[in-house]
């Protein structure tokens, strides 16, 4: 169990760094906390994102 909150914790102190540092500054520390705890559905929102946008992006080279 504790290896789990472990790895949990850890993944989420990555994921909140990328979002920080690499895609856009937190306006303050409330968010940084929600993206620490709940990463599991951030994340998912981006990848979700992200096949989206290859998709679309597929789909509109196929009609040019």
């Amino acid at each position: 169990m504790i290896d789990f909150l472990m790895s949990y914790l850890v993944v989420g102190a990555i994921w909140m760094t990328i979002c920080d540092f690499g895609i856009q500054r937190m306006p303050n520390n409330g968010v940084r906390v929600r993206y620490f705890l709940l990463w599991p559905f951030t994340l998912g929102a981006f990848v979700l994102g992200f096949i989206n946008a290859v998709i679309e992006k597929w789909n509109n080279d196929e009609e040019m």
